[in-house]
């Protein structure tokens, strides 16, 4: 397993949320650089979604 630190902050005081996450080496292994910056991209914006809460409403003039 190879850990990360995945981290999110909205600037606020107490607003950071960090975690480590671990990625199985074979989705790692044999990658080229890129591809493997492609796969800790998926988990990051999949971890990064998990964290956030998020609404959109429409407003009547």
């Amino acid at each position: 397993m190879v850990k990360f630190r995945f981290s999110v902050s909205t600037g606020y005081v107490g607003s950071e949320k960090s975690e480590i996450i671990e990625i199985d080496d074979e989705d790692l292994e044999g990658r080229s650089d890129e591809e493997r910056a492609k796969v800790i991209d998926e988990y990051f914006n999949e971890w990064i979604w998990e964290q956030l809460y998020t609404g959109i409403e429409e407003i009547e003039e």
